[in-house]
């Protein structure tokens, strides 16, 4: 059987849900089937990695995909188009590449929303407003000529079907890998170890913690906040300011595993999330979760507050109060986290079969 080419886009490949996202389905496809190409904007973090699964990676000297989609047609010249499909990754790509090289080029095309569409209703400035403005004009009249929509949560795909009506599924991430044997005690003894991992950007909240610990009153806490990103600076002045016990760690994966063993209590504070990976990892190493209730996949994660704790998005009183009813009441949180963890075999690598049945479908036509 002659193999088909599987073209990945992703804008911004740093180190991230997505990239990481695009990494375990590239490891985990039938590569007896499928030849796989990666393409980005500047620096690819995983490309030393992707080389081991993928025929070739380009990355593209542009700084925004508007611009790059001229370099981007040359590249696909190479390719047949009949046994070639471009999986888009990211709303505002998957935008320009349904008008562009679906609608003008006629690519066999799939876009993989990884966020909810609800977050295109959140943003943070007038061009931001606008941006998304443009973004949900165009999923509306023209998100239907792709060939298919891959989201990452059910919810995600119900609200994208109700939207365009069309060929949207769900295929939950390869996150889980194998449990992690470890356990927590049942009670805090000494401090309240919290943990955060995330890319310090605006839509995490990450002063949302720190405005809720300064909140607290005498429980012993230390937050551990493991990632990079532009905001750095503003919240270690946040933290100095409110004299507020935590501290910001580089994002590595062996910073990531540090804290993961030593914390006790995982918060994921975002205004939106697809699907939040570390949620995953942090119930897999035995940490009760609270989290806000951001859209996306995180209830199915949590079963709708069976596995987890939820707090209103931006409540920073409602955030408090639920980091003290965890300290206080911490063997029940570790219950929720158990029921979690039975249902973690839902986000295996046994998925790849799921988006492999979606790729051959549109390859096929």
């Amino acid at each position: 059987m002659k193999k088909r080419n599987l073209v990945f886009f992703l804008p911004n490949f740093a180190a991230g849900g997505a990239g990481n996202s695009i990494v375990n389905i590239c490891k985990n496809l039938n590569k007896k089937k499928y030849n796989i190409f990666i393409l980005s904007l500047k620096k690819n973090f995983y490309k030393h990695e992707l080389y081991k699964y993928c025929k070739e990676i380009r990355e593209i000297d542009r700084s925004s995909t508007i611009f790059s989609l001229n370099k981007i047609d040359n590249y696909l010249k190479k390719f047949d188009k009949k046994n070639t499909l471009i999986i888009s990754n990211i709303n505002y790509a998957n935008s320009l590449f349904v008008l562009y090289f679906k609608i003008l080029k006629h690519f066999k095309l799939i876009v993989i929303e990884r966020t909810p569409y609800q977050e295109l209703s959140i943003y943070y400035n007038f061009i931001d407003f606008y941006k998304k403005l443009i973004i949900k004009i165009i999923i509306k009249f023209f998100y239907k000529s792709a060939d298919a929509l891959i989201a990452n949560s059910r919810k995600t795909a119900n609200d994208y079907r109700r939207k365009i009506n069309n060929n949207c599924f769900y295929v939950y991430p390869l996150s889980f890998k194998s449990k992690i044997n470890i356990k927590k005690k049942n009670k805090i003894n000494n401090q309240l170890k919290i943990l955060t991992i995330a890319r310090l950007s605006r839509e995490k909240r990450i002063e949302d913690q720190i405005y809720a610990l300064k909140k607290i009153g005498n429980i012993k806490y230390k937050l551990t906040i493991v990632g990079d990103g532009y905001l750095k600076e503003f919240l270690n002045n946040l933290i100095r300011k409110f004299n507020v016990k935590a501290k910001i760690v580089n994002y590595s994966d062996k910073n990531k595993i540090k804290y993961l063993k030593k914390s006790n209590l995982y918060i994921c504070s975002s205004d939106f999330e697809g699907f939040p990976n570390t949620v995953i990892d942090a119930i897999n190493y035995g940490l009760p979760v609270i989290s806000s209730n951001n859209h996306g996949g995180i209830n199915e994660i949590l079963l709708n507050g069976y596995g987890g704790t939820f707090y209103k998005t931006r409540d920073i009183n409602d955030l408090a109060n639920k980091i003290k009813n965890v300290d206080k009441y911490y063997k029940k949180e570790l219950k929720k986290n158990i029921t979690a963890k039975k249902k973690l075999n839902r986000f295996s690598e046994l998925n790849i079969k799921k988006y492999e049945k979606i790729f051959d479908r549109v390859l096929i036509k």
